[in-house]
């Protein structure tokens, strides 16, 4: 029998490899600089928005503020009332007398008005004053908001509350910022060309004036006027711990520009 032998490469018919061609330098150029051109132009546009989302929301926050201070302002509670004909340091005859006060020590610091939102307890009043006592949600893995704990806006005043802000400005309470307010009296503005019209400015001075004429009153018994206007300025702390804010580690002068500001009034 005749044996028959085959190549190992018989009946492969070889073709010639295609060749693998890359990126030249020009076109991975061109390709960088259309992706540069496409975030550029997703930036312009939606930079801006972004901005203005941010700034709804910091004046939907403010408006929220100003009012809790308005109400703040024009309540007398029960531990704040003086028995005495005197009103004494974190006493009052009014609510007039708080606001007047209120105004007047809000320039230093060691009499800051403070404004901040803190997780309250609503099952406890312990002073019957219509202000919630901070929540403890120790051993409680944080509490459920709505069932647990209300979010409640505080105002407080440094040298008065500050058993109050200790509390409630703990980790575990404090929600958000916390913001410091310095209201300044609105006087008559006698520089001011328009003289059919009065025209308020805010004052440089924490003194609180006739607003007419500017002469200085003794207190808010003194006080002529029915109405104190006044210009709210609200500024972002940058801490919230309670050592820092009774500190001299910040100063109205350097602690960057209001967030918003608001004219507002009070009534005797």
């Amino acid at each position: 029998m005749k044996t028959m032998n085959f190549s190992r490469n018989q009946g492969i018919v070889s073709s010639p490899r295609r060749a693998r061609k890359g990126f030249s330098i020009i076109e991975v150029a061109i390709a960088m600089g259309v992706v540069t051109l496409l975030m550029t132009t997703f930036l312009g546009v939606f930079g801006p928005a972004q901005k203005n989302i941010l700034r709804t929301l910091s004046t939907k926050d403010a408006n929220r503020m100003k009012d809790t201070l308005s109400n703040e302002m024009s309540v007398l509670r029960p531990t704040e009332y003086a028995s005495t004909s005197s009103s004494s340091s974190g006493k009052y005859k009014s609510s007039f007398d708080k606001a007047y006060s209120m105004i007047e020590g809000s320039h230093d610091k060691s009499s800051a008005v403070l404004m901040y939102q803190y997780k309250a307890d609503p099952t406890a009043d312990g002073d019957n004053d219509g202000i919630l006592d901070a929540y403890d949600d120790s051993g409680s893995g944080g509490g459920i908001q709505g069932k647990d704990y209300i979010v409640q806006t505080a105002v407080r005043t440094l040298g008065i509350d500050d058993a109050l802000i200790q509390e409630e400005l703990a980790a575990e309470a404090v929600e958000g910022s916390v913001f410091v307010i310095r209201m300044s009296q609105l006087v008559k503005d006698t520089t001011s060309s328009t003289s059919d019209k009065l025209v308020l400015t805010a004052s440089s001075s924490s003194t609180i004036v006739d607003p007419d004429s500017g002469s200085s009153v003794s207190g808010p018994d003194d006080y002529p006027k029915a109405v104190i206007a006044f210009r709210a300025e609200f500024f972002r702390l940058k801490s919230n711990n309670f050592q820092y804010i009774d500190s001299a580690n910040w100063d109205f002068n350097t602690i960057g520009n209001a967030i918003t500001e608001a004219n507002m009034a009070v009534r005797r």
